[in-house]
């Protein structure tokens, strides 16, 4: 018999012991690890991964306007990841990005508070579309060969 618990998202790494912590902090900088719990939830492929920062806490305090257009100007030439507008977004379904290679980021808060979000197949960006990607780049062929993108579509 199936269990109740599967009907809902669940909580996971409640005690701040995610093995991707310690690099989080390194790779943004922060000075302290961000809170960081993952949900799961019983359908078949996508994720949303989210973090929140209080910005005082940064290396330099950043409101959420400046991040997102920070992220939007970083991210503009790649073929995969794509900044979305701020504020344009109430709910987010983590099995809505799915048969693609492309990650999602919103930047969502204020000036003291910032949530920072990212939705992707698990199973195209988080793992074989990801290889296929890093293959390409390696034989010096198009990343987005075999692979599905916007550009593409």
């Amino acid at each position: 018999e199936r269990s109740s618990e599967l009907d809902a998202p669940r909580l996971y790494a409640l005690g701040q012991t995610h093995k991707h912590l310690k690099e989080m902090q390194a790779i943004s900088g922060l000075a302290y690890p961000p809170l960081f719990n993952p949900i799961i939830a019983d359908y078949y492929q996508g994720m949303i991964v989210s973090i929140p920062l209080h910005t005082r806490l940064l290396k330099e305090k950043k409101s959420a306007q400046e991040l997102q257009r920070f992220f939007a100007d970083y991210y503009q030439a790649t073929n995969f990841i794509h900044v979305q507008p701020a504020g344009e977004t109430t709910f987010l379904a983590g099995n809505q990005r799915t048969k693609t290679n492309e990650l999602e980021i919103f930047v969502e808060g204020h000036d003291d508070q910032v949530l920072l979000v990212a939705r992707l197949d698990n199973l195209g960006k988080g793992a074989s579309g990801a290889a296929v990607q890093c293959l390409n780049i390696l034989l010096g062929i198009d990343e987005t060969t075999s692979l599905t993108t916007k550009k593409k579509e």
